[in-house]
């Protein structure tokens, strides 16, 4: 099953392209975090996450290192400061977690982090005081006030191209509600 990623209620595979073959990494479904099902709605979404923020990445060091050899992966502690918070408590900047990509091909990780950009993050938290985003819990904020997801889903699917403020505002409306 080279080059496939899949998801079922027996486990949880992520495949990383090395070179010419591929590492299957499997995670038992007990330890799926229920924040990391595939959402169906913005209101599930926001529902699923613990913390909902408006950030821009202020810097991007090496993380923790997790496994040995081939099977070895270098994680990125990724630094955003937070502009507005619309669901939770966060501190003034956070700590995301992601899997160096240097050299690697990770399927539905969306892309690296870069230095500067802005995103709509819907959060849980993940080892010590780091904080991981959940499935379709990344949207990039342009410049000019489109909303662009990093990852596929029938989320993330309906909102390209929604407008900042609105998106905001549904969200606000979602969390205000209790919904």
């Amino acid at each position: 099953m080279r080059g496939n990623v899949c998801v079922s209620a027996l486990l949880v595979a992520i495949v990383i392209g090395c070179g010419g073959g591929g590492l299957v990494l499997a995670v038992p479904p007990q330890s799926v975090a229920s924040e990391d099902v595939i959402q169906q709605d913005l209101a599930g979404l926001v529902r699923a996450a613990p913390l909902i923020v408006v950030g821009k990445v202020a810097d991007i060091q090496p993380g923790r290192v997790a496994g040995s050899g081939e099977g070895r992966l270098q994680f990125n502690d990724v630094r955003v400061t937070v502009e507005r918070r619309l669901k939770g408590e966060p501190p003034a900047a956070l700590i995301l977690e992601q899997v160096d990509m240097t050299g690697r091909t990770f399927i539905g990780l969306g892309p690296a982090y870069k230095t500067g950009e802005r995103y709509m993050l819907f959060l849980r938290p993940g080892e010590g005081d780091r904080y991981i985003t959940i499935p379709q819990g990344r949207y990039l904020l342009r410049w000019w006030g489109g909303v662009r997801p990093t990852q596929a889903g029938p989320v993330a699917d309906k909102l390209k191209g929604m407008g900042e403020s609105k998106f905001i505002e549904e969200i606000g409306a979602i969390v205000g509600s209790g919904s």
